[in-house]
């Protein structure tokens, strides 16, 4: 093959592992809007200039033209609200469940101005929705904070941050008065700055197990104009389950800030998991004397099974 799409970190000539994207119904709005991190490549002996669009029944794409890429080089890309859907009904989901497929769609053009196409790859990715509060389902968590209280989560440094902080606050909740905030602690130099926030559940014996997590990022600190998220994942234990972003320091960001995301992971039944929340953000101060750092919200999260 002379392009590729995938969206993992697994290195050709590994194959790629068959991809789901799990969405839970339950507060969603309508449309419904999703969001991805892929990762491209160019087989090729030139450069070539990449776009990423889709197809799929009920399902509107966006097309984005993704640059020049060089020969043999790869490159990670997020696609913020890249695919938009009207929301399904509660009666399109029997049994609280309903999967369906979408197909991504990478293109490659010989010029800039994407008229000359050379070659087309497509990927087909499962969609499976699931109706989180529909009879089938029991909930066997839930993480609320509206106690006040963290309920347990706790948060670590994995690198660069300085005494990370978890707690209750008010500022941005899904539902009142409260919501669970991770500080990532502050730096006044340039690194990266990545914190781990995370808790254990032990998962009923059940075929179908499912955690909903609704996160939210940003930035704190003076001159945190220089404060850049690099990516978010999602872990299950030291199994990776979600990445959104890039793993590079750059003044740019790479998944989006100042706004809910839910994310919906598979767990195995019957087995004490940690679930964990990483945030890494870029701080490059402009100046000495200016500390930044990166703050994660978690509200509503949920485990479920059936």
């Amino acid at each position: 093959m002379t392009i590729e799409l995938r969206l993992t970190d697994i290195d050709p000539p590994a194959p790629e592992p068959k991809r789901t994207i799990y969405r839970d119904i339950v507060n969603l709005p309508d449309p419904v809007k999703l969001g991805m991190t892929i990762r491209y490549f160019n087989h090729d002996d030139v450069a070539l200039y990449m776009q990423i669009t889709g197809s799929g029944p009920g399902y509107t794409f966006g097309t984005v033209n993704l640059g020049s890429l060089a020969s043999g080089a790869n490159a990670y890309t997020n696609l913020d609200e890249f695919v938009s859907r009207a929301k399904p009904g509660v009666g399109d989901l029997p049994g609280g469940e309903m999967t369906e497929n979408i197909t991504l769609i990478l293109k490659a053009y010989t010029d800039s101005g994407y008229t000359d196409l050379k070659w087309t790859y497509e990927r087909t990715v499962t969609v499976y929705w699931i109706n989180s509060v529909d009879a089938a389902f029991t909930e066997d968590a839930l993480n609320n904070f509206d106690d006040g209280t963290v309920q347990t989560w706790a948060v670590a440094s994995e690198v660069g941050g300085t005494d990370p902080t978890v707690a209750a606050v008010t500022d941005y909740v899904l539902s009142a008065p409260y919501s669970c905030q991770m500080k990532t602690g502050q730096r006044d130099t340039a690194t990266e700055i990545r914190t781990r926030l995370y808790k254990s559940f032990t998962t009923a014996n059940k075929d179908k197990v499912f955690a909903i997590l609704d996160i939210r990022a940003g930035r704190e600190g003076t001159g945190e104009t220089y404060v850049w998220m690099k990516y978010h994942k999602i872990q299950r234990n030291t199994t990776l389950l979600t990445f959104l972003g890039k793993d590079v320091n750059e003044e740019v960001h790479h998944f989006p800030m100042n706004k809910w995301m839910r994310i919906v992971v598979p767990l195995p039944k019957n087995a004490t998991v940690e679930v964990q929340i990483v945030l890494s953000v870029y701080y490059y101060p402009l100046a000495s004397g200016y500390p930044g750092g990166g703050l994660l919200w978690l509200d509503d999260f949920k485990i479920v099974s059936k």
